[in-house]
């Protein structure tokens, strides 16, 4: 009988290299097209160049990324700056340590990008800025490194993983935090229909547009609703035409032909999306059920595809076994 060798492990990760860039760690059940598949959903004409191999890492290319503002376009490409994921290499205890890595972490890929920084400091905030910016004080990255932190910290939230940034701080982000879906679809439903079909899963959802308390519907047609979740809470719902088709939709055949977007907050009493106390806890996931069930409904009646808030696909069956 022959017996197939055994897949060689990633190559430990060269610590200096590290300390150097930001670092995205997950455990070992995370596969690497698990990572692969997450890039590709956020990142347009993301592409591996040159791709992994057994034992050797390959390099993620993140660019072209969209521009943030008007003030920071990509560079020409003759000009353009480094921005990758490379990747992937195996932690061991010594590199956990110098990281200052979860003792979970076993897999490790490198954010590869040019520093960009606000000159000008931000100004303290009661609450602060999230604890990604947070992690950079108060000159904050911007541009193409802010763009390539999100894509890596949306990957870590979904992956149950964590993020060094090069300030020597680790984010573990909590997938818990992730409330907010939407629902991009080819069908545009009324605010009437829209209150009937979501009754179910929101009652008592508002959508009276000559409510000067409640939703207001603009003159585009756009407009908004709400539903009360107790104990201060809502859920606001936001009902649009895409004007910018999301990196995740690109494939679909339908949306050639126009996205509408269903997209559903949560809006937390305390003002802060961050669970600190076992009640807060307790009305985040309350809200997370209120949202996944009106997503489940919404999604039955107009069709389409579910998107979580970092724009990842969630799969219907996931959201039913959630709220099981």
């Amino acid at each position: 009988m022959r017996v197939s060798a055994p897949t060689p492990l990633p190559a430990p990760l060269p610590i200096e290299r590290a300390l150097a860039h930001h670092v995205l760690a997950v455990d070992h059940e995370v596969a690497d097209d698990e990572l692969e598949t997450l890039l590709l959903s956020l990142v347009l004409d993301a592409q591996w160049d040159p791709a992994p191999a057994p034992g050797a890492p390959g390099t993620m290319d993140l660019l072209p990324l969209p521009a943030v503002d008007a003030t920071h376009e990509l560079p020409a490409p003759g000009e353009r700056e480094r921005a990758a994921v490379v990747g992937p290499w195996s932690l061991n205890g010594e590199a956990r340590r110098r990281l200052a890595l979860p003792d979970w972490a076993n897999t490790a890929y490198l954010v590869e990008v040019a520093t960009d920084r606000s000159p000008l400091p931000a100004p303290p905030l009661p609450l602060g800025y999230g604890a990604l910016l947070d992690a950079f004080g108060p000159h904050h990255p911007r541009g193409v490194e802010k763009q390539v932190l999100d894509v890596a910290h949306a990957c870590a939230r979904r992956l149950g993983g964590a993020l060094r940034t090069t300030t020597g701080v680790v984010i573990v982000p909590d997938p818990g935090s992730a409330v907010d879906h939407a629902v991009h679809a080819p069908v545009w439903l009324e605010p009437v229909a829209l209150r009937h079909v979501l009754a179910p899963a929101l009652p008592g959802l508002q959508v009276h547009v000559d409510d000067p308390q409640g939703p207001v519907r603009s003159e585009d047609g756009t407009y908004q609703a709400g539903a009360d979740l107790g104990g201060g809470d809502r859920v606001l719902v936001e009902v649009f035409a895409a004007e910018r088709l999301r990196p995740a939709l690109r494939f679909a055949p339908w949306a050639a032909d126009g996205v509408i977007t269903y997209a559903m907050h949560y809006l937390p009493a305390q003002q802060h999306r961050e669970a600190r106390t076992r009640a807060e806890t307790r009305r985040r996931d309350a809200a997370r059920q209120a949202i996944e069930g009106a997503v489940l409904v919404l999604h039955e009646a107009v069709g389409g595809e579910i998107l979580d808030e970092d724009g990842f696909f969630v799969e219907p069956q996931q959201l039913r076994g959630d709220i099981l």
